[in-house]
């Protein structure tokens, strides 16, 4: 990797944090397609791991508000997914993973621009988990199916109910990615990469998310990070 690729990958590591930590949008949806571009080997490991240190602040500071029966639900459809998800994984090379992590990201950002919502079940929370898996396990982008699925919770609820999803899925996936040969040394150095900016950008949300927070400015993400998808998705064709 470059000196160049060394400083992009932390500035989107910065900036999904700083965005994730003011917002409240997914690290993955902002960073996701431009560290595919730089090295596929990001997705899905490097990215699951940190995502888990992203979403580690709302298990601590709003334990109270996870939806305990709704997580419970949720870990059965796990398995599907994951299983589902590494068979996807293994049968794709990298400008196929490239195509899948573009395409995901910009469905996911339209989705959300959208307000594209399900009444939530007790299947659907089944359905969620499994989906939510599987494209955390494809695209490292397991939080928009928990979205859609649970947006009838507070803010509160939905980041803490996904957080605790998230951490106990992320320790299950790389515990199978490793089996499969999926993360190792290289994913190991990848990660060490994301650290930093990733510090920093959790930093400066603290300072920016009074600027940030506003009505336009979790549309406009979402809008960049669809494009960002697109870009991924021509640049492999």
């Amino acid at each position: 990797m470059t000196t160049g690729q060394v400083v992009l990958v932390l500035l989107l590591a910065a900036a999904g944090a700083t965005v994730q930590g003011s917002v409240g949008i997914g690290y993955g949806l902002v960073a996701g397609p431009g560290l595919a571009a730089i090295d596929t080997a990001f997705i899905p490991g490097p990215m699951l791991v940190i995502a888990v240190v992203v979403s580690a602040r709302h298990i601590f500071a709003e334990f109270d508000e996870i939806e305990r029966a709704a997580v419970g639900r949720s870990f059965i459809g796990l398995p599907f997914g994951l299983f589902a998800g590494l068979a996807v994984l293994r049968a794709m090379d990298d400008r196929v993973l490239g195509v899948a992590v573009g395409a995901a990201t910009a469905i996911a950002a339209v989705a959300m621009i959208v307000g594209f919502k399900v009444r939530r079940t007790p299947v659907i929370e089944v359905i969620a988990g499994g989906a939510t898996a599987f494209c955390a396990i494809t695209a490292a982008l397991p939080g928009p199916p928990f979205v859609v699925a649970f947006s009838d919770l507070r803010p509160a609820a939905m980041r803490a109910t996904v957080s605790v999803f998230l951490s106990s899925l992320v320790v299950i996936s790389l515990i199978a990615l490793t089996i499969t040969g999926n993360f190792g040394a290289h994913e190991v150095r990848l990660l060490a990469l994301l650290v930093p900016g990733t510090v920093a950008g959790l930093v400066l949300a603290r300072y920016v998310r009074p600027l940030l927070d506003r009505p336009w400015f979790r549309p406009l993400i979402l809008v960049v990070a669809g494009l960002g998808g697109v870009a991924l998705v021509l640049r492999n064709l």
